[in-house]
């Protein structure tokens, strides 16, 4: 029965990296294999970012004689990567997936549902960490003193790493289903939640070379700081001496809390999945009933969606968070900003063309559209019994999300183009730039999503965030910002001035927008009455 639900759990989880339907036929074998080497690109991305900082502190600590150190902060750098990674998906894999209630009306132990769950959830960690561990084993291997049983540590404590960091993302979900099982909305607090952690990780990221800089300059202090923190050390002896007794504590330290998590999840996992959210008695009041046009109707049943679904709402608008951000910084940076191009005179000309380049890069990644259609799931059959016309409900789809995303991408604009005091009239077309920008983006989020819809789904976060819908579109966006500026910068830089660049720019985005829009109403509308 186990053997079944892991291979239920571990074929959807490969559908994912691999941007296929449980369906048959939904993806050609041609599509899978580009999209699994995609994420083979990414992954080795990754790996290559995580060597250049390890290298470091490898060069660093080994000769000192700090290894142990240098395994620490593997297990630091593993651990933080792959909770930010797991907690965001842990609470909907395991208490909010559609089919929770399906299997506890079958003969299966709710523990065995669980402990798959789980797995999955576990496989995922060990990805992540392998993006680290990697890295970590190749600096070790050019810099350090290299062991037989050293070697043996390593494997067995990147194999029990992922069993730890599962624990303690799957208590966080736990207690996050526990104080939200009965409020009527949990989406702020989820939200809330997640944007802190993801603004966190990402300001990390952001600083990771000034902290590795300062890590490896400073490995006897921090060493001295860490000597308290019983666990990693007993890690980092493990892997740098061969330390077997070592090895044992670090086992010990990881696999029982996994126990643990397993233990508390199990004893709250049915009463936690069958608790209705939002069942709370309300007084009625009796009002005067209003009416609306459709229009209005469809956008607020739109909203309604994105609003109860933290998932949709973080994978799909995070990117409104940075350009929030990025807004703030390019008035609080103004004179850094005016420096930098005082300084470099060529880079005064390109400045209206790099900013537009660097705008939409960044509204790029709003994805409102490109799992909108694939979010219906079970419930499509309702949209499609309404007495309304398909072209009029992905319309509604649409004006969401250019309502939601236009404000946040313009004002990011006019922060910048203030900041860097460019002319009245380039400004004028960097907003125009941005604004059409935003709405082909929404365009070819939705027209990706209908070609390539998923509406078998088991949890939210497989159509929001792995949806083939969402990859392609974000990798449409992507290199149409690179095409248009290697078109700049290799070839119209020195044909035209900055405004005819971007009156071209208008015009391009113009008719690539009227496409996108004509086939969204043409062919997009009858492929969404044809769904399956």
């Amino acid at each position: 029965m186990l053997k079944s639900l892991l291979r239920v759990r571990f074929a959807a989880l490969l559908a994912a990296f691999t941007g296929q339907s449980r369906k048959r036929g939904r993806q050609t074998k041609g599509k899978a294999v580009g999209y699994a080497l995609l994420m083979l690109y990414c992954f080795c991305a990754f790996v290559f970012l995580f060597y250049s900082s390890f290298s470091q502190l490898a060069e660093a600590f080994f000769p000192a004689g700090l290894g142990w150190l240098y395994f620490a902060m593997f297990a630091i750098m593993a651990f933080a990567l792959m909770f930010i990674g797991s907690v965001f998906t842990a609470k909907s894999q395991l208490f909010e997936a559609k089919d929770n209630e399906l299997l506890l009306s079958m003969p299966v132990p709710p523990g065995m549902i669980l402990l798959s769950r789980m797995a999955a959830l576990l496989a995922m960690n060990f990805v992540l960490e392998l993006v680290v561990a990697l890295p970590v084993f190749a600096a070790w291997l050019q810099y350090g003193t290299v062991n037989g049983v050293g070697i043996l540590a390593f494997i067995v404590i990147v194999l029990a790493l992922p069993l730890f960091s599962l624990a303690v993302s799957c208590l966080f979900a736990w207690l996050v289903s526990l104080v939200t099982s009965h409020m009527r909305n949990t989406t702020a607090v989820t939200m809330v939640i997640s944007v802190v952690f993801m603004l966190a990780y990402f300001l990390f990221c952001f600083r990771m070379n000034s902290y590795v800089t300062q890590l490896a300059a400073n490995g006897a202090a921090i060493a001295g700081a860490l000597g308290s923190a019983a666990p990693l050390v007993w890690l980092g002896r493990a892997a740098a001496n061969g330390s077997l007794a070592d090895l044992g504590l670090t086992l010990l330290w990881t696999l029982l809390p996994f126990a643990l998590a397993y233990v508390l999840l199990n004893r709250s996992f049915i009463r936690i999945v069958t608790t209705r959210r939002g069942q709370i008695k309300v007084q009625y009041e009796k009002k005067a009933m209003r009416t609306s046009s459709q229009n209005a109707a469809l956008y607020r049943r739109e909203l309604a969606r994105l609003t109860s679904s933290s998932g949709y709402m973080l994978n799909a608008g995070l990117g409104l968070v940075f350009e929030l951000v990025l807004a703030v910084l390019a008035i609080v940076k103004r004179q850094e900003l005016l420096a930098a191009l005082t300084a470099i005179p060529d880079l005064r000309e390109a400045a209206a063309p790099i900013l537009l380049l660097a705008c939409m890069m960044v509204s790029g990644m709003v994805f409102f559209t490109a799992s909108s259609v694939s979010l219906e799931g079970k419930y499509y059959w309702i949209v499609r019994s309404m007495p309304v016309k398909s072209e009029k409900i992905l319309q509604a789809k649409l004006n969401l999300s250019n309502s939601l995303s236009a404000g946040p991408a313009l004002l990011m604009m006019l922060a910048a183009a203030l900041a860097l005091q460019l002319p009245a009239a380039e400004t004028v077309l960097l907003l125009a730039c941005q604004l059409l920008f935003v709405l082909l983006t929404a365009n070819v989020g939705l027209v990706e999503d209908l070609r390539h819809c998923n509406l078998d789904w088991i949890n939210e976060t497989q159509a929001a965030k792995q949806g083939a819908g969402v990859l392609l579109s974000m990798l449409l966006n992507f290199g149409f910002v690179v095409a248009v500026g290697a078109l700049y910068f290799f070839l119209l830089a020195e044909l035209m001035p900055t405004a005819a660049f971007l009156g071209l720019m208008l015009a391009l985005m113009a008719i690539l927008y009227a496409l996108t829009a004509r086939w969204i109403k043409t062919r997009g509308a009858k492929r969404f009455e044809t769904l399956r």
